[in-house]
C-alpha cells in the first residue's frame, strides 16, 4: 500500500533528520526522491529502517543503505535458497511453493540441468535469478507465492500447511487443494462403526474357534486309536498268562 502524502512528508522529515546525524547535508529534490522511492514499502518500516541507518552507518545516507535494511525489501529468498527449493520441481511427487522469480530463472538453467550438467546448472539459475531479483527490487515488488501441485497428496498437505504457518499463503487460498476436514462422528455412526467391529471379530475369530474344534477331534481319535492299539497287543500277553 502507498505512503500517504502526510507519510510522504515524513519519510523526507526523517531522511533530512538522519543525514543530519551522519554528518551529512542533502538537498531538498535528492530527500524527495528518496521518498518517493520509498513510497512502496510501510512507513514503519521506513522508520526502523532509517533509525538503524542512524545508529550503523558511518558514512553517507544512500537510498541503498535504507533498502538494505527494509525487511519487506529482502523477503526474497537468497540464491541458494532458492536453487535448493528449484531443485524440488524436478520431482513429480513433490510440491513446491515457489515465486515467479525462481520459477523463470529454474526455466532458464533447466536445459542445462537437463544436460546432467548440475554445477552449471547452478551457475545459471544464479545468474538469473540475481537479473529477476534486481527487477523485483527495482519495482519493489513483494515476493508473491505460487503452488506447483506434486502428485504426492501427503506431502501436498505437509508442504501447503508450511506454506500458510510461514505466512507465504493465507489459509482459504490453499484450503481447496487440501483434504477436507474429518467430520465429527455422530451416536449413530459409532453404533455402526461398533457393529462392523463386532461382526469383523466374529468373522476373525470363527475360523480359528473351528480349527481348534476340528484339532481336539483329531486329537480324540488318535487317543481312541492308540488305546484300541494297545488293548489289542495285551490280548496275546494275557492269554499266555493264563497257560
Amino acid at each position: 500500500m502507498p505512503l500517504t502524502d502526510h507519510e510522504a512528508d515524513q519519510v523526507v522529515e526523517l531522511v533530512y533528520a538522519t543525514a543530519e546525524v551522519l554528518g551529512q547535508e542533502i538537498r531538498p529534490a535528492a530527500a524527495a526522491l528518496i521518498a518517493d522511492d520509498l513510497n512502496a514499502y510501510p512507513f514503519a518500516e521506513i522508520g526502523r529502517a532509517l533509525a538503524r541507518c542512524r545508529a550503523e552507518l558511518h558514512g553517507k545516507l544512500t537510498l541503498a543503505a535504507i533498502i538494505e535494511r527494509l525487511p519487506s525489501a529482502n523477503a526474497h529468498l537468497s540464491g541458494n535458497e532458492a536453487w535448493a527449493l528449484a531443485l524440488h520441481s524436478t520431482d513429480e511427487q513433490e510440491t513446491v511453493v515457489w515465486t515467479p522469480e525462481i520459477a523463470r530463472a529454474f526455466a532458464a538453467a533447466k536445459p542445462v540441468l537437463d544436460g546432467r550438467d548440475k554445477v552449471g546448472a547452478r551457475m545459471a539459475f544464479l545468474a538469473a535469478y540475481e537479473r529477476e531479483l534486481a527487477a523485483a527490487k527495482a519495482e519493489a515488488r513483494q515476493p508473491e507465492w505460487q503452488v506447483s501441485l506434486g502428485h504426492d497428496p501427503m506431502r501436498r498437505e505437509i508442504v501447503l500447511n508450511d506454506a500458510v504457518s510461514a505466512g507465504k499463503l493465507p489459509a482459504p487460498k490453499v484450503a481447496h487443494l487440501l483434504p477436507p476436514p474429518d467430520k465429527p462422528v455422530t451416536e449413530e455412526g459409532k453404533r455402526q462403526r461398533k457393529k462392523v467391529v463386532s461382526h469383523l471379530r466374529d468373522i476373525i475369530n470363527q475360523p480359528v474357534d473351528s480349527k481348534a474344534q476340528q484339532r481336539r477331534e483329531a486329537r480324540e481319535r488318535e487317543e481312541a486309536r492308540r488305546r484300541e492299539l494297545l488293548a489289542q497287543a495285551g490280548e496275546p500277553l494275557a492269554a499266555t498268562g493264563g497257560r
